[in-house]
């Protein structure tokens, strides 16, 4: 394996105190998460996962997390965050095709791993390794990283291969994901990159699943138009640039065709 640029993984500690807390991120790397005394949630991909004194957390690149997590019992919890730039993490994974028959690390709905010790060796390693200014550093740190990986593979695959995405949670995925920005122009590759799957992989999965895209993103807008309609006072015009429609005509028409009702009409007949 070709050695990394000293920027290919970084290794960072984090301690939580009892007033501070882990709250909702972004990746845009890849990353490996040890976090020790610990309770909270973390939630990927639609799946929520419950966090409760020490485990082992992956999270894919550009991976909305939504989370909290807090110290456990008064104590002080604990967190090193390994992050991997994406060519390099999936040079680690090409390099353990050989071991291993599992190829879809980055596609599986459980994100977080509750253990005792198994992974703490290679952990405490990177840390240390972190620490130093040797030449070979970047090869040893992927060395420690890629056998991480592998026990991860290793004790879990059976486990991670029958948990992978189901086509609900794909489209809970995509209703959660455009309603938290619907003004938004959304496109399908916009929401496979997030699933971190290709466009023609989630074209498919909705296809199967009888989902047409663009009457799906039109569904969810006229829901939150509905809401808008029955929950608040905004005149028509302000409930179609809330709910993400720039042409008034267009979303009287749209919402006509979907609720037999003109939005006025809907509106009246259910504060009447």
């Amino acid at each position: 394996m070709k050695e990394a640029s000293k920027s290919s993984i970084q290794v960072k500690h984090h301690s939580l105190c009892d007033n501070s807390s882990l709250n909702n991120f972004y990746s845009i790397d890849y990353k490996l998460i040890r976090i020790k005394n610990a309770v909270g949630f973390v939630s990927m991909k639609g799946v929520i996962n419950e966090i409760n004194g020490k485990g082992l957390i992956y999270i894919p690149c550009h991976t909305s997390v939504a989370c909290s997590v807090k110290p456990l019992n008064n104590k002080q919890a604990e967190l090193d965050v390994v992050s991997f730039k994406k060519e390099h993490f999936l040079q680690i994974i090409e390099g353990l095709k050989p071991f291993t028959v599992y190829e879809q690390f980055s596609n599986v709905s459980q994100m977080y791993f509750q253990y005792s010790d198994e992974f703490d060796d290679e952990f405490d390693s990177l840390i240390a390794v972190n620490q130093l200014l040797d030449s070979h550093k970047s090869t040893v740190m992927t060395s420690l990283s890629q056998s991480i990986i592998y026990k991860l593979i290793s004790i879990y695959a059976p486990q991670l291969l029958t948990q992978t995405l189901s086509d609900k949670r794909v489209v809970d995925f995509i209703v959660d994901k455009v309603c938290q920005d619907l003004s938004r122009k959304w496109k399908l590759a916009d929401l496979a990159c997030s699933l971190n799957m290709s466009s023609s992989k989630l074209q498919r999965k909705l296809k199967e699943d009888n989902v047409d895209f663009s009457k799906l993103l039109n569904d969810v807008k006229l829901k939150k138009a509905r809401d808008y309609l029955t929950y608040s006072d905004l005149s028509i015009t302000q409930v179609a640039n809330h709910s993400g429609f720039d042409n008034l005509a267009y979303f009287s028409n749209l919402f006509k065709k979907h609720y037999q009702l003109t939005p006025s009409q809907f509106r009246r007949s259910v504060k009447a």
